[in-house]
């Protein structure tokens, strides 16, 4: 059996769900001690959590609701392993899944991108549900040159009013994380981030459509095969779609909108442009065309 390996992941949500197929990987050949804020997105796989070091808000949070139980201490002999991905891998046209996959020994292994079951939905509706990320930015990692622009998430949500229920899903908090412009229209709000991940990832994995732009999203939209409509807004020099997603994913389900002149930039307060003026006829494209109408 090879020696035990411990693995530290980076610690955002996004971060973790695209090193699952990895992490499953590895556990399959040896033993895993995986250190990670998110022990929930890897629970269904045979490895041992250990407690990672973290200030970050969310992490920190989530970290916290954890029974000390969960968390053991990894053997002296374990090899450590950090599992990244970079401005370096983005320059040279490696998406994240492959630079992360560069970090550990598993070449031939097959390629499962997934998440463990979900359970049940936090909320019922009577309408099928919109799943609906606002356009925010936060203190630790302050990046508004991704975003869209607020208005076209706004817009989209607008269009989803009257056939859905629209539940309008964030984790604000003054002065550290915050709306960018007016929040889009809604049902129903979970904006301080009422929602542990588990209920967190049953309602996106509830939801007949999610809509929002880059972030952790895209790869749970991805991994629980929802329709997805993402609004791109700038910072294409990490946030590309080819870079985002890797083509072993199904892909099928998921549309990015870009603006007109995608900006490339790596500058995260970068004054990109932002134009889409044809919104609304791309998100008919994603309706009517790429799947059945809503």
């Amino acid at each position: 059996m090879a020696a035990p390996l411990l693995i530290n992941c980076q610690h955002g949500l996004g971060d973790n769900i695209y090193s699952r197929p990895f992490v499953r990987a590895a556990s399959a050949r040896g033993p895993v001690y995986l250190a990670t804020p998110w022990p929930e997105l890897f629970e269904d796989l045979p490895v041992q959590f250990v407690e990672p070091g973290t200030r970050l808000r969310t992490q920190a949070k989530n970290v916290a609701l954890q029974q000390r139980g969960r968390w053991v201490r990894p053997p002296a002999q374990a090899r450590s392993v950090r599992v990244s991905y970079g401005a370096v891998q983005f320059r040279n046209g490696i998406n994240i899944a492959r630079s992360i996959e560069s970090a550990l020994p598993l070449r031939g292994a097959p390629f499962v991108f997934d998440l463990p079951p979900t359970g049940d939905a936090p909320i019922t509706a009577r309408k099928p549900v919109a799943f609906v990320r606002p356009a925010t930015v936060r203190r630790e990692w302050f990046n508004s040159a991704r975003n869209p622009k607020p208005e076209y998430i706004a817009a989209i949500a607008a269009e989803l009013m009257t056939t859905h229920h629209v539940v309008v899903v964030a984790d604000l908090e003054d002065g550290v994380e915050w709306a960018e412009g007016q929040l889009p229209p809604h049902h129903q709000a979970f904006l301080r981030g009422e929602l542990p991940v588990r209920s967190l990832l049953a309602l996106l994995a509830a939801a007949e459509v999610v809509v929002g732009g880059v972030g952790w999203i895209v790869p749970a939209s991805l991994a629980l095969r929802r329709s997805a409509f993402i609004v791109l807004g700038g910072h294409g020099g990490h946030n590309a779609p080819a870079l985002i997603t890797d083509p072993r994913m199904d892909l099928s389900k998921i549309y990015f909108a870009h603006p007109t002149e995608y900006c490339r930039c790596t500058d995260m307060k970068h004054n990109c442009t932002k134009e889409i003026p044809d919104l609304l006829l791309k998100w008919d494209t994603f309706r009517h065309k790429r799947f059945r109408p809503f």
